[in-house]
């Protein structure tokens, strides 16, 4: 699904107005019926009658205005509060305010006399509409609308916001001081960027995307993000013929573990096998082969010289051969940051010319060495870091990744040529081409330890599928959370572990394919 910016919605209220010639008013209450629609449809489901409807000065109010107006036709009990008296309101909210005025409803202001009648109305209510601001804020809430916010959610049992939660920046997912902490969200046409990042995602509540009837091919053309869905992940996926032999699901190289960190070469190999991979050969310290073979006995070992207990490239040649004869690789999980480990990754970017994924220790050692290591890469690859990491190549800090994560992760994207994925709530996967797209799958139990090794793993098993580097990476994420949400389920968001997500990669293929 596209998601679009809060300008290119407006933009796109501007053609269906002028090119199109739908009135602005008629898109209003297109936008107030489908709102009053799930309106109805909540205080059903909680048997109440008694609505508040808090209207600011911008079109949101004006929906708001209108919303109260089919609430009333519907028989419901209405009040409504608004911010901006109604004489001073412009354009279609006037509109809508004045016809209320006509049909002698009265509203009241909100002001420093009324809050606490206001109050106690959110308290009464059985459903609280909340029309202040749109998505195009990108300002501190304050003063009578701070006041507002706060009280809504201090008081109400149900709040259903139009638009966006109020106090929402809608590109960036900000929280602009304070923001309703809404039951219920209803927006129009297409998602905001905002509203799948965090933290507004938390604030969302239900997210209802509604058809007021602008044509969607306005939004052909535009350079939009794409939130995944599972029909998207189900076409990515590789075929896989009855007739088929373990050489038909390719072959991937793991160059991974440490005597100290053993563990993550076979968390990314045990995910690889299960995402479908025909072969694993893992190139790891001989001496830790015992351990990692009682794991993952499955799996091919190609022993490697070792020094204090990690991985040292003895032999370039042996290491060029091992990645020639494989058809995806993956190098980093637990390798550990000497600077062993940074001449086995130079050798890597050196010599790979098969889909590379670099994760972890691998992006640990370029990122205290140099990032400009990876404009020497000679083949298609996607990193995987986690915001500390990403900052790490950046030389910045985690607050600076953590406040533009989509545009962060696409100019790193297209300055080195590869796709990244940036970790964390609401992945991101930028690629090369300028393609974003947004992850909704995943829970808080999947940052733990080892989760990430398991990630790593399944895109290698995509890439060694002859998926491309941004399919596999948009696809490994959406079931990589998908196995952890399905693990939640099982165990508890507090009590999972990587395993548990590993365990459940099946789980999650058979999940996707019951959508079919």
């Amino acid at each position: 699904m596209k998601l679009i910016t809060p300008e290119q919605m407006r933009r796109i209220d501007r053609e269906a107005i002028e090119k199109i010639g739908i009135p602005g008013v008629v898109l209003m209450e297109n936008a107030a019926f489908q709102v009053s629609v799930k309106a109805a449809e909540i205080l059903t489901r909680r048997n109440g009658r008694r609505v508040l409807v808090v209207a600011g000065s911008g079109n949101n109010g004006g929906d708001a205005f209108a919303v109260a107006r089919h609430l009333l036709s519907m028989g419901y009990s209405v009040c409504v509060y608004t911010l901006c008296p109604p004489d001073a309101l412009r354009g279609d909210a006037a509109i809508n305010a004045n016809i209320l005025k006509n049909m002698g409803f009265a509203m009241e202001l909100l002001g420093p006399e009324s809050l606490e009648r206001f109050s106690q109305n959110c308290s009464e209510a059985d459903l609280v509409i909340d029309g202040l601001f749109g998505t195009g804020l990108n300002r501190d809430v304050e003063g009578m609308a701070l006041e507002a916010i706060d009280r809504m959610n201090r008081h109400a049992a149900c709040i259903l916001s139009i638009d966006i939660p109020s106090g929402i920046d809608g590109l960036t997912g900000r929280i602009c001081g304070r923001c309703v902490r809404a039951d219920y969200t209803v927006t129009f046409f297409l998602p905001k960027l905002g509203m799948v990042q965090y933290p507004a995602k938390a604030f969302l509540g239900e997210l209802t995307v509604a058809d007021i009837g602008i044509p969607y091919a306005l939004a052909d053309g535009l350079e939009t993000c794409e939130l995944t869905e599972g029909e998207t992940v189900w076409q990515i996926l590789p075929p896989r013929p009855e007739d088929a032999h373990k050489g038909s699901f390719g072959k991937v190289l793991i160059l991974a573990g440490s005597s100290h960190m053993p563990g993550a070469a076979a968390l990314s190999a045990q995910a690889a096998y299960r995402t479908g991979t025909g072969l694993v050969r893992m190139a790891v310290p001989r001496d830790i082969i015992p351990v990692l073979a009682a794991r993952v006995p499955e799996a091919v070992y190609a022993p490697m010289e070792s020094r204090g207990g990690h991985m040292i490239c003895a032999d370039s040649m042996a290491l060029k051969e091992l990645m020639d004869a494989c058809d995806a690789v993956l190098a980093g999980p637990g390798l550990s940051c000497h600077e062993d480990t940074h001449e086995l990754i130079l050798q890597v970017i050196q010599e790979c010319r098969k889909p590379l994924v670099l994760d972890a220790d691998a992006l640990n050692v370029i990122a205290r060495n140099d990032t400009e290591v990876l404009s020497r890469l000679k083949c298609e690859a996607v990193i995987t870091p986690h915001p500390a990491e990403m900052a790490r190549l950046l030389g910045t800090g985690i607050d600076h990744v953590q406040s533009n994560r989509i545009g962060t992760a696409k100019a790193f994207a297209e300055e080195y040529g590869l796709t990244v994925v940036l970790k964390g709530a609401g992945t991101v996967i930028a690629g090369p081409d300028g393609r974003i797209s947004i992850n909704p799958t995943g829970n808080s139990g999947m940052a733990t330890a080892g989760s990430g090794d398991v990630l790593a793993g399944m895109i290698v098993s995509l890439l060694g599928q002859s998926v491309p580097p941004y399919e596999a990476a948009v696809a490994g994420a959406y079931l990589h959370g998908l196995a952890g949400d399905l693990a939640a389920d099982e165990k508890g968001a507090q009590s999972m572990t990587a395993s548990d997500i590993s365990e459940k990669i099946g789980a999650a293929f058979q999940a996707l394919q019951r959508k079919e």
